[in-house]
Order: C-alpha cells, then sequence, then structure tokens
C-alpha cells in the first residue's frame, strides 16, 4: 500500500497491511463469496441473506392479518349470539299481550306427559323437540293432520316453551336454521307462567 492509498471499506490495518473483516465477502476469514463466518474448530457459519429475511416477513404479514380477521368474526359471532339472546326473548306480560292478539303460534315443546301432568299455556300447541325439526318442515295437509293445528309459514311469528326456558331455545335455534326468522321464545317456560298466574288469581280474589 503507498503512503496516498487508504484502505477500502471494510478493511482495517494489522500491522502496516490491509486485512479483510470478518464476515465481508472475499476477505480470507469470510469465506468467500458465501460470506459466512469462520467458528472455533473450521465450522463455517452461514449468515442468512436479506432477501430470505424480507421473504420471511412477507409472508408473516397476511398470516398475522389472517388472525386479525378471524379476531373480528369471533368478536362480531360473540355480539350477534348476545343480540339474538336479548331480542328473541319474550316476557311473561309480552306473551300475555302476544296471545290475546292471536297474531302468534305458541308451540310447547315439552313431552306429552308433561302436559298432562303439569298443565300447559293456553292456547299453545304441543310439538315435542324431537318433533320440532321434522314438523316444520311437514306437509301442511300432515302437519294439520298431527297436530291440529296450521302449519305455520316461514314469516309466521312463532313463540316456543318449554319448562324452563332450556328446551324452548334449542326449538328457537332449529326454527332459525330454517329459515323462520321471526320466531322467538319464552325463556321463562311453564314454570314462571304458572307462578305469575296463581299469584294473579290470589291477587284477584
Amino acid at each position: 500500500m503507498t503512503p496516498c492509498s487508504t484502505p477500502r471499506f471494510g478493511q482495517r490495518l494489522v500491522g502496516g497491511r490491509s486485512r479483510a473483516r470478518r464476515g465481508w465477502p472475499g476477505g480470507r476469514e469470510g469465506g468467500g463469496a458465501g460470506g459466512g463466518r469462520q467458528e472455533p474448530g473450521g465450522r463455517e457459519r452461514a449468515m442468512v441473506p436479506p432477501l430470505l429475511l424480507f421473504r420471511s416477513a412477507r409472508q408473516a404479514i397476511p398470516g398475522s392479518a389472517e388472525a386479525a380477521l378471524w379476531g373480528l368474526k369471533s368478536i362480531k359471532g360473540s355480539c350477534h349470539n348476545f343480540c339474538t339472546a336479548i331480542f328473541k326473548d319474550v316476557t311473561y306480560k309480552e306473551l300475555k299481550n302476544l296471545l290475546n292478539s292471536k297474531k302468534i303460534m305458541l308451540i310447547d315443546v315439552r313431552e306429552t306427559w308433561e302436559i298432562v301432568e303439569y298443565g300447559k299455556i293456553p292456547g299453545s300447541v304441543n310439538i315435542p323437540l324431537d318433533e320440532v325439526g321434522e314438523a316444520l318442515q311437514m306437509d301442511p295437509k300432515d302437519f294439520k293432520e298431527k297436530y291440529n293445528e296450521v302449519k305455520p309459514s316461514k314469516s309466521d311469528s312463532l313463540v316456543f316453551s318449554c319448562l324452563a326456558g332450556v328446551r324452548s331455545k334449542k326449538a328457537l335455534d332449529m326454527a332459525m336454521s330454517l329459515g323462520f326468522n321471526s320466531a322467538q321464545h319464552y325463556a321463562g317456560g311453564w314454570k314462571e307462567w304458572a307462578t305469575y298466574e296463581f299469584s294473579e288469581k290470589k291477587h284477584e280474589n
């Protein structure tokens, strides 16, 4: 090296001679064009090319976006279920008004023996839970023969009830899946109805 010359970028002077830094291409210890780093024992550790890192980052971004989208869908689904639970529930007073208006069909999904033993809400039709799905898809004539009622259309207002709201909620979900979007259920069930009716009659006397 002449006195006026300057070390190239990536080189340093050691004992008056220029030597390449480790890891720089073309250096004695850099592993040649591969840019690897020499480790004790003569093994060479390869450096990850920047292009590979860039591609990995690009692949990771869509995955993160997909996870975020899944989270939003989950939140939306939870909100939908929560809102449905609120607006599809009918209270005792609301049910009584609906029955008086004669604009709904009240379907009691308890077993027949429960109706016989404990009683039923006046004006209700007994269709056990296990029969609901099939009944709502029956031919109108067959429905009339079996349940002695006109089969409801998908635009009609249905209200399901049971003992305490568990089975009626299952019947509601089934009806909704079949396209009966105006369906509701009486969450209080026969237990609540009987309690309110007994209380009202007691006050009247």
